[in-house]
């Protein structure tokens, strides 16, 4: 199996996500393993180790951009995993 790792702008980067970006991934998918909902912005932020759930949705801003998620408009905790 190959790993591509990146250097950008200082961060290192796997898959094309940064370090943040590619935590947050995992712990929405091994949290969606076990529930059927996604993880409330409260989680996610203690599990990131951000302070703000701004940060949060900043992220997954970012996820649902490189479409590793989606997330569905108007319902709360609904992130579909794309990969």
């Amino acid at each position: 199996m190959l790993v591509l790792q990146i250097s950008f702008k200082g961060e290192n980067m796997k898959y094309g996500l940064t370090i943040k970006q590619l935590k947050l991934f995992n712990y929405i998918k091994s949290y969606m393993k076990k529930k059927p909902i996604a993880p409330s912005y409260d989680e996610m932020k203690v599990a990131v180790g951000l302070k703000s759930k701004s940060g949060i949705g900043a992220i997954l801003k970012q996820l649902e951009d490189r479409k590793w998620i989606t997330k569905l408009t108007g319902k709360h905790r609904s992130i579909q995993i794309n990969l």
